[in-house]
């Protein structure tokens, strides 16, 4: 068919739309049509999909003034650019993976659930398995999904997006004429996070208060209740009580595995930085069975217990990267040696760090050696540095101030759990149910708060 009359024929099924009596169908009947006439726009909109990339690569834009064709479409229509963007790159997507091409034209997967998968998956070529996968899904779970898989497929660049997102972050404050100050910004998934939990514990706590607010309202004044808090001191670092849930399987801390850990707060977080949380974090076991279904969910276990944190910052002060000075209580405890990979828990294998050079420790080309006394930071270049506690150079180090009362919590101090000696599903189930022969076998997760 060419493509006018195809045009044609969609502008006459929607004039045929606009002559239905909707006030003479029933409820249910609505009900009915309405998602299958839902299906069949999805349908079209894949076809403008390829037709948008189509024309994109025939250049239709040249001479028009436009930068691209979707902009020329936009202003010839009145319709967003951005979208028409988004649509030529389904379309472009479409044109790569033909199971894909064909998911979307007979309407298996809508035009939502394709975008929001191209719109993770960096160029790569879908395949049938993820395909398939995404039919069954959620729209909400797709980009998680995508993320997961773009993770297993391009796992070298995985480093260089979470360096590139972490790159985009800012926050900008703009005064307005009228006297309001306009905030804008942008967090990278693990920050985003971290603060969406700790505004969102503080917004809970006036979930019911009756004041009228909307929740945006309730975000803001959130905000400034921190800042509040923090000017007069009442904000002094260390462990928070708002907790960020991260699940991951086992393989990403233990064997530095690819799978991006999946938050509570919506975003998924690469595994580096999982790792990264990982180093001072309560952890939970999880095993689950068929269908996703929880076998076991064990009880919390804090790698680095509070004494133990507590002699870190008496011992370390600030923060231990050389020349770096963030106050101890606002850092995390590093393992000098990943737990993940045999990295026992005490006082001699773990530094404070802040939270910047703790993510640099997990970062591409910077690694850490030596021991919680003499801590050895190997830049890039090869360069290295040497950080030791600031009490070794004084009249009274943290050894002598320990010894009054350690050897009642010298246990603490070799804080457990130390790693397993290797981690499997079979392990991980030991402490549940044992799983059924006639059954999947159950799958081991971690959750860290």
């Amino acid at each position: 068919m060419e493509i006018r009359a195809a045009i044609m024929a969609v502008g006459d099924a929607a004039d045929s739309c606009a002559l239905v009596d909707l006030d003479g169908v029933g409820a249910v009947e609505l009900r009915r049509q309405l998602a299958s006439f839902r299906t069949g726009l999805s349908c079209l909109e894949a076809q403008y999909a390829r037709m948008a990339h189509a024309a994109e690569q025939a250049g239709a834009h040249l001479g028009t003034g436009a930068r691209d064709t979707a902009e020329w479409v936009g202003n010839q229509t009145g319709t967003s650019t951005s979208k028409n963007r988004v649509a030529a790159g389904l379309g472009e997507a479409m044109a790569k993976s033909p199971e894909l091409a064909d998911a979307v034209n007979s309407g298996l997967i809508s035009s939502d659930k394709a975008n929001a998968a191209v719109g993770v998956a960096g160029g790569l070529t879908f395949d049938a398995e993820f395909v398939e996968e995404i039919s069954v899904l959620p729209l909400a779970s797709v980009r998680p999904a995508a993320e997961q898989w773009r993770a297993a497929n391009d796992a070298e660049r995985e480093a260089d997006r979470a360096a590139q997102q972490r790159s985009r972050r800012f926050l900008r404050l703009s005064g307005q004429a009228d006297g309001m100050t306009r905030v804008e910004g942008l967090l990278d998934p693990e920050s985003a996070a971290i603060v969406r939990t700790s505004l969102d514990a503080v917004m809970n706590e006036s979930a019911f208060d009756e004041s009228g607010r909307r929740r945006d309202q309730r975000c803001a004044d959130a905000w400034v209740q921190l800042s509040k808090a923090a000017s007069k001191g009442q904000i002094v670092g260390g462990r928070s009580n708002a907790k960020v849930l991260v699940t991951v399987p086992f393989e990403t801390v233990t064997e530095r595995g690819t799978a991006r850990g999946v938050t509570h707060a919506g975003p998924s977080i690469d595994a580096d930085a999982v790792r990264q949380m990982a180093c001072d974090a309560g952890i939970h076991r999880v095993v689950t069975g068929p269908g996703s279904s929880v076998l076991d969910f064990g009880r919390e276990n804090r790698l680095v217990s509070e004494n133990l944190f507590l002699a870190l910052v008496a011992r370390d002060q600030h923060c231990r990267w050389p020349g770096c000075t963030i106050r101890a209580t606002w850092c995390d405890a590093h393992h000098v040696t990943e737990w993940g990979h045999q990295g026992r828990t005490n006082e001699s294998t773990c530094v404070l760090l802040c939270h910047h050079h703790h993510s640099l420790t997990h970062q591409p080309g910077w690694t850490v050696t030596g021991d919680g006394h003499e801590f050895v930071v190997h830049h890039p270049d090869g360069t290295t540095q040497t950080s030791r506690p600031p009490t070794t150079r004084s009249t009274a180090p943290v050894g002598s101030m320990r010894s009054a009362g350690s050897a009642a919590r010298s246990s603490e101090l070799a804080s457990k759990p130390d790693p397993p000696p290797e981690v499997s599903a079979t392990r991980a189930a030991h402490g549940g149910r044992e799983p059924s022969s006639n059954h999947a076998h159950p799958s081991g997760q971690l959750v860290f708060s």
